[in-house]
């Protein structure tokens, strides 16, 4: 490939993140089991299904939902999973509640009972590259839940740094990791979730640590494009930087869930 997408599915093309055996993806019939609204901009929805149990998956994986427009036609959307219970076969995801799209339509409406006949998962091939001395997460709402499995999933004295954008102190959610795990929340007020500059800001005065590390950024697209091309700037490889766009201010999503992204 002579020309890959800035921002793609999963990740660069040598990406060392992605595992040689991730858990295979299935079709799930799955239902709404708990709603729990964790701040001002994050909904928690459970969902559980036999499906579920002995469900396996990599931190930062997602789940594919085909979810019901006005009409009967349906259309799909990304989320990556916060966490999973197995043995009681449940598993949580977050949505953030900006806007009036399909998804936050059907996050707002949500309620305990209601069938989702095809969920398919896990998807994904970014997760936590395993032979990285350092870690560090760059993002919006959008990749709390992702964000805060790959930090809890650290094994013990492994550095994990975070720079998560979120609306306010009320947006902040806890992390419990065994590793060396520190969180800058930077509170976004009545600025827009798709402006690169306050992360931006945080990356140019950034102290690359010693050692192998890998860096792992998820957001609106053309805010994920400038923050990868920043660290490209700082002399990071592209083997070291996973980008992912979550979301696009100007395309709706594509049919598989998430924005399409130009070559």
């Amino acid at each position: 490939m002579t020309a890959s997408p800035p921002v793609n599915d999963d990740g660069t093309a040598a990406d060392p993140t992605v595992a040689a055996a991730l858990p295979q993806p299935q079709t799930m019939s799955l239902e709404v089991a708990e709603v729990a609204d964790l701040g001002p901009s994050l909904r928690q929805i459970r969902l559980g299904g036999e499906s579920l149990r002995g469900f396996q998956f990599a931190p930062g994986q997602d789940l594919m939902l085909r979810l019901p427009l006005v009409g009967g036609d349906l259309v799909s959307r990304r989320y990556t999973i916060r966490r999973a219970d197995p043995s009681a076969g449940l598993v949580d995801l977050n949505v953030v509640m900006h806007g009036d799209g399909p998804a936050a339509r059907w996050a707002n409406a949500a309620r305990p009972g209601q069938l989702l006949p095809e969920v398919v998962g896990p998807r994904g091939k970014i997760t936590l590259d395993a032979g990285a001395a350092w870690h560090l997460f760059v993002g919006d709402e959008t990749y709390l839940p992702g964000t805060l499995a790959m930090l809890e999933a650290l094994p013990g004295e492994t550095i994990g740094r975070a720079i998560l954008a979120v609306s306010g102190p009320l947006d902040e959610q806890p992390v419990d990791s065994p590793g060396l795990v520190e969180v800058n929340w930077l509170h976004r007020g009545s600025a827009s979730p798709g402006d690169a500059e306050r992360l931006l800001e945080q990356l140019r005065g950034w102290q690359i640590p010693a050692g192998r590390g890998h860096v792992y950024i998820a957001a609106e697209v053309s805010v994920a494009l400038t923050l990868r091309d920043e660290l490209f700037a700082q002399g990071l490889s592209r083997e070291q930087v996973s980008a992912k766009g979550y979301w696009s201010r100007e395309r709706a999503n594509a049919s598989r869930g998430e924005p399409d992204v130009p070559a």
